[in-house]
């Protein structure tokens, strides 16, 4: 009786698992850019949680953060390779592989539910991956809202960015979208934020709440407009050739586990903003609501002169309802 209850039982778990296994190990090292214990790299934790939890132990995922396997250049060529099992990083990336994914990186282009339903973004992923070998699995990890933050003046609409010299990375779609609206967009590598707000330099910067927090920029802020204004999410990719020699049962979990961690990684992005804005706001730095519908109206013009400059292909607006 003692074994027909045990049988029973490994026939419950298999099938409420979906995935049956049969003794089959599978190992693969997933790399990404950031520092261990950061945000993404705590994605990535969940992601090797998750895999193991719906393969009933089958799949061990290796994490190796901080470029210890080679920086993002370097990590996509391992997977177009084959050289490299997986990677973790912002969907934005693959603009080096096919130019209409720089719409979805655009300032003021898309909400959030508007990217999980469009249907073109998974026609680019197959093009690249017929490109490049490089698979997307699916999930959008969104990260903590990016917003506006000055030190002179509240900014509620794009008429206060006149004379303002702002922090923007290097990005076509970005500089131009935000010298459109007003601004004076002045690309700066990372490392020197600080000092260049310290130093007025710059009068302000584009980021998320989280990192503005994490590096300390709020020393030198004392407004933030909260305008949700881009849309900056990262993806799991793994390389075909070893997606190739996977089972059914290994895919269909890595698949679950990737869509999961996604929407695990967009609840604790939250919890980690509501306690970055407090922090914050005990510290001086004021938050109000911008009137979006204004930057978007005003950025739609930019965003009809970035076709025609090429920057994506001619009619997508048009094709996606912008």
């Amino acid at each position: 009786m003692k074994r027909v209850c045990a049988i029973i039982a490994v026939v419950w778990v298999s099938f409420f698992s979906g995935v049956a296994f049969a003794g089959e190990k599978v190992v693969l090292k997933l790399a990404h850019i950031t520092a261990p214990g950061g945000m993404l790299d705590m994605k990535a934790q969940k992601f090797a949680e998750l895999a193991a939890e719906k393969s009933n132990g089958a799949i061990k995922i290796e994490i190796y953060p901080a470029q210890q396997l080679g920086n993002i250049k370097e990590l996509l060529q391992g997977l177009s390779m084959g050289t490299v099992d997986m990677v973790q990083e912002a969907e934005s990336f693959m603009d080096a592989f096919d130019k209409d994914y720089t719409i979805f990186g655009t300032p003021f282009m898309f909400s959030r539910e508007e990217l999980k339903t469009n249907a073109y973004i998974n026609e680019v992923r197959e093009r690249v991956r017929k490109k490049t070998g490089i698979r997307t699995l699916p999930g959008f990890a969104f990260r903590p809202a990016f917003h506006l933050w000055s030190q002179k003046r509240q900014i509620l609409t794009p008429e206060g960015l006149n004379g303002i010299k702002l922090r923007v990375w290097q990005s076509k779609a970005l500089v131009d979208t935000w010298n459109g609206l007003g601004a004076t967009a002045v690309p700066l590598a990372w490392g020197d934020v600080y000092l260049s707000l310290s130093q007025k330099v710059v009068d302000g910067m584009v980021h998320n709440i989280v990192q503005v927090r994490d590096e300390k920029f709020y020393e030198q802020l004392d407004y933030c407009t909260k305008l949700d204004f881009m849309q900056l999410y990262d993806v799991t990719w793994i390389s075909d050739y070893k997606w190739q020699t996977l089972s059914t049962d290994v895919r269909t979990a890595l698949t679950r586990a990737s869509q999961e961690s996604a929407d695990w990684f967009v609840s604790y992005g939250q919890s980690l903003e509501a306690e970055a804005q407090q922090q914050m706001e005990a510290a001086g730095v004021r938050f109000a609501d911008g009137e979006r519908g204004k930057w978007t109206a005003k950025a739609a013009s930019v965003h009809n002169e970035l076709e025609k400059g090429g920057l994506w292909s001619k009619g997508l607006l048009k094709q996606l309802g912008k």
